[in-house]
């Protein structure tokens, strides 16, 4: 299936103008498989020139689309591409599995129904996107309005950690809002993107209207964010490369989306459910990895019930089937590159060498693969580096506390330059509000590490990035309003 794609596919092909084109360069970027560390193919390395024949053909498409790409034509194209990837689902979760190394049961349950079910819902707002008319208080008689139009040709960069839903996402809005698109995998993981720029055309999407040129960063992504002819950029990553993106875009005034790394908190009372605690927060922070940006990485939880937390916690880790992807049993996989598992292991160990103690884990694996086990870390202070970076990998740090207060332990979870996601543990709904309008966040979540839905904006506060993405705003983001005022 997937890898059968693969082998038939030229590993030098960018997507422009909706045909395969070899890319300037004709040079490749290898595909490595995470739980082999073998290579299993290659892929081009986009540059300058290609970024611009993509942009190109995504501007000529936009002013061609404009006069024939109406709303509802819109729609069934994203309704058609969402068919299209569950009828390939299997292919789709074959090339996520060797390219990720994702569990298969993982992205059969997770990545390749949420991608189709974002692009339905994006579907869902190409005929609901309008502006609004209003009374003036000037004098006069006046008909004023506004326009809702599109900003033009987009350019998007998706992280490697959910490569397929993280396409959906960005593909989806900005076609809903009518703009034509320039999108740049990550190199570690750009086979997804690619099979899916084999159905756009039969799926009704206008050649040119969706561009793929997959390369690395500091070349493709840098060419694309300076290109003149890109009105805006969303990107989805590093805070520092989101820094980089922020500095650079600002020369030209582009509009810029970024959802950027995050520290994430999770707050238990003493009062908690610890059984449904436990189990929420194991697949919160060991879930692909850990290799989610919004994965709760901090555990705040009081000093009373954080024994009892902690053993649920790794009696739960324990059972965590680690291993082969391929294994329908396997509920985690590799890290995606030895340089992230060495990095991860690097943050243990100074973490262990700071006087922190791993409960679980902590000990690189021998063999193949990139593997990291499922680490708990306790005995650990505020200041520590392992408490205030972001680790992006199976990584759990408890930090313990004693206080009642509200405004004390908000300011725990505030003490920290992220602000993507949070979570609260507590049976008292006072407690839980109370929480919730103190903590500085994009996104709080009570009682759950879950209820990720299209429908809810997405994004952090502080280095964890600006803007929204999903829902109306997210949709909206990728339009300019026009005001229009007639004196009758």
């Amino acid at each position: 299936m997937g890898v059968q794609w693969m082998a038939e596919r030229r590993a030098s092909s960018i997507f422009v103008g909706g045909e395969w084109q070899d890319c300037a360069s004709g040079t490749t970027i290898d595909v490595i498989n995470p739980a082999t560390g073998a290579s299993i193919g290659a892929i081009a390395a986009g540059g300058r020139v290609d970024v611009d024949r993509a942009v190109t053909a995504a501007t000529n498409a936009l002013h061609d689309a404009r006069l024939r790409w109406a709303p509802a034509a819109r729609q069934d194209a994203l309704l058609a591409l969402a068919r299209a990837i569950e009828a390939h689902g299997e292919e789709f979760a074959q090339l996520e599995m060797h390219d990720t190394g994702k569990p298969i049961s993982n992205v059969r349950r997770v990545d390749v129904p949420q991608s189709a079910a974002g692009l339905r819902y994006f579907a869902g707002w190409a005929t609901k996107l309008a502006g609004e008319t209003m009374d003036l208080s000037v004098p006069g008689n006046w008909h004023a309005c506004t326009l809702r139009e599109p900003v033009g040709v987009v350019g998007q960069i998706i992280p490697w950690n959910y490569p397929l839903m993280g396409a959906a996402m960005k593909i989806g809005p900005a076609l809903a809002a009518g703009c034509a698109v320039v999108l740049k995998p990550a190199e570690l993981t750009s086979l997804s993107a690619l099979r899916l720029a084999d159905l756009l055309n039969e799926c009704g999407v206008p050649p040119g209207m969706v561009n793929i040129v997959p390369g690395r960063g500091g070349e493709a992504g840098a060419a694309l964010v300076d290109h003149p002819g890109v009105a805006k950029i969303a990107f989805t990553g590093s805070t520092m490369t989101g820094r980089q993106i922020l500095r650079a875009a600002s020369d030209q005034m582009k509009r810029v989306t970024v959802e950027l790394g995050g520290k994430s908190p999770v707050i238990v009372l003493p009062d908690a459910d610890l059984d449904a605690a436990a189990q929420s927060i194991a697949m919160g922070i060991f879930f692909n990895s850990g290799q989610t940006c919004s994965a709760g990485s901090r555990l705040l939880v009081h000093a009373s019930v954080a024994d009892k937390l902690v053993e649920r916690i790794a009696k739960i880790t324990s059972r965590m089937a680690t291993g082969n992807p391929a294994d329908p049993a396997t509920l985690l996989g590799p890290v995606i590159s030895d340089v992230q598992r060495d990095r991860i292991m690097g943050f243990v160990e100074r973490a262990t060498a700071s006087g922190g103690r791993c409960y679980t884990g902590g000990v690189r694996p021998e063999g193949p693969g990139f593997f990291v086990p499922p680490t708990i870390i306790t005995d650990v202070r505020a200041d520590m580096e392992i408490v205030r970076e972001e680790v992006f990998g199976p990584v759990l740090a408890v930090l313990p506390f004693e206080t009642a207060d509200l405004d004390e332990i908000a300011g725990l979870a505030n003490d920290n330059d992220y602000g993507l996601s949070a979570y609260i543990w507590t049976r008292n709904i006072s407690h839980a509000l109370g929480l919730v309008k103190r903590i500085r966040s994009g996104t709080v979540r009570v009682n759950t590490s879950g209820g990720n839905d299209f429908a809810m904006p997405a994004g952090g506060v502080r280095l964890s990035g600006n803007g929204r993405e999903n829902g109306r705003m997210g949709v909206e983001a990728y339009t300019e309003v026009k005001a229009v005022t007639i004196a009758l």
